[in-house]
């Protein structure tokens, strides 16, 4: 995943002072903790008891979830193009690729193993309270196949079916085969945006005619290449834009609110607060088919006058509004993270940032079967609101400092296995980021 991406690359910047080379961990170390601190929480309706709790989660979760993931994506971009922005030859994009997999696969096939024997493998025999969608077709030969390859996102929806959360290395495996292809082609942040514009509308073709390629792709490539024009320019870094007295500024930060509000209010889960025709229950929430006949009923209408299909309108609504949401909120996190989070921010609260982001790899890979294998092992606590306080103040607690250890052990195991054949500039930093998290 991106957070292991952000991780390695922020180790081997080589060509800033040393002191900006701090300040730029800690800011990313912030940024990382900021976004997988939105992601778990938005994960956690499926598996709280408190009904109330778990309702007001689950309301506002795709949204949560996909600025945290739309941040990651930007920092994937922003730091691939500042640590690989020249590549010249077929060896460099060999190597590129390269390090890019040793990187993400090692984690991501153990994440694979832990969700077939957790949710399919010993469902039966587990009292989790979360029943797998569609598990018998995810868990198929073919569609664990086309997982452990990373092929998920570029053969869905004719030929694999992505599963949750692993869906997400797949998309950014994706990205990294594109990455090359329009660094090699591109010599401006114009033939960046131009190049990377055709990339998109020839996978609309292809997905078009092939069935392949699923819909994410899509709604996270914008904020990808803007991560990669975002580091290209130095935007937002030595420019007074995100001054609070800039115009632009003040508009943009008038239309973050209205933007969420409209992303929220057009998406199925939360139109049941307008619409009283809409049926609400545990069950559905647990299975994301909430509905509501007046909102969907209004884009139907508009969507014939255009001659589109609903379905084709309500994506390019949704993913309009959530890029245009994300990019704003990722602007403004970035430019504030390297304005006000330096080497001379409180040591405590910097080593937080560097425990939590160091970890975040592994917290998202393996989260659901851990708070899955949780429940199970606390089913026997009757009390909703203590089953959920005691999830919330001792598992989540737990899973970070299993997942920050195991991320060590599995950064220590590759170094002395490649060691041989890693550059110097693969580790430079790596005792600075660790030891600041101790």
């Amino acid at each position: 995943m991106v957070a292991t991406e952000v991780n390695s690359h922020l180790h081997e910047i080589s060509f800033i002072g040393i002191e900006t080379m701090k300040n730029k961990i800690i800011a990313f170390d912030f940024l990382r903790a900021l976004a997988i601190a939105m992601i778990i929480p938005a994960h956690l309706s499926n598996f709280l008891s408190f009904t109330y709790l778990k309702l007001a989660l689950y309301a506002v979760d795709p949204f949560v979830a996909n600025m945290g993931l739309g941040l990651f994506i930007f920092m994937s971009g922003y730091l691939l193009y500042y640590n690989n922005h020249s590549i010249k030859s077929f060896q460099n994009v060999l190597s590129f690729y390269r390090n890019r997999l040793l990187r993400i696969f090692p984690l991501y096939w153990a994440a694979i193993a832990a969700f077939t024997l957790v949710f399919f493998i010993f469902a039966p025999r587990l009292n989790s309270g979360f029943e797998f969608p569609n598990a018998a077709h995810v868990f198929s030969f073919h569609n664990l196949i086309m997982h452990v390859l990373g092929l998920q996102i570029f053969l869905a929806p004719a030929y694999a079916s992505p599963m949750l959360t692993l869906y997400f290395v797949g998309l950014i495996i994706v990205f990294y085969a594109i990455y090359p292809l329009i660094i090699m082609l591109s010599k401006s942040s114009k033939q960046i945006l131009l190049y990377s514009s055709l990339i998109f509308l020839g996978c609309l073709l292809v997905s078009r005619a092939f069935n392949i390629i699923e819909y994410r792709f899509y709604t996270f490539f914008p904020m990808f290449v803007f991560g990669i024009l975002t580091c290209k320019e130095s935007l937002f870094e030595k420019s007074m834009m995100i001054n609070r007295k800039n115009p632009f500024v003040q508009i943009l930060l008038a239309a973050l609110p209205v933007m969420l509000v409209l992303v929220i209010v057009l998406g199925s889960r939360t139109t049941l607060l307008l619409d009283p025709k809409t049926t609400f229950t545990i069950e559905s929430a647990g299975s994301g088919t909430i509905g509501s006949s007046t909102v969907i009923s209004m884009l139907g209408n508009m969507a014939n006058s255009l001659g589109l299909s609903y379905l084709i309108l309500k994506f390019i609504i949704d993913s309009v509004l959530l890029n245009l949401f994300v990019i704003i909120f990722c602007v403004l996190e970035y430019r504030f993270a390297m304005k006000f989070i330096n080497n001379e921010f409180s040591s405590s609260l910097s080593s937080a940032f560097t425990y939590v982001a160091t970890a975040s790899y592994c917290i998202y890979l393996f989260h659901r079967p851990f708070l899955a294998l949780w429940n199970s092992v606390t089913h026997f606590i009757s009390n909703p609101l203590l089953h959920d306080v005691i999830l919330i103040f001792i598992a989540l607690p737990l899973l970070v400092v299993i997942s920050y250890h195991l991320q060590i052990l599995e950064l220590y195991l590759k170094k002395h296995l490649f060691h041989k054949k890693a550059t110097h500039k693969d580790f430079p930093f790596r005792g600075y980021s660790n030891s600041s998290g101790k």
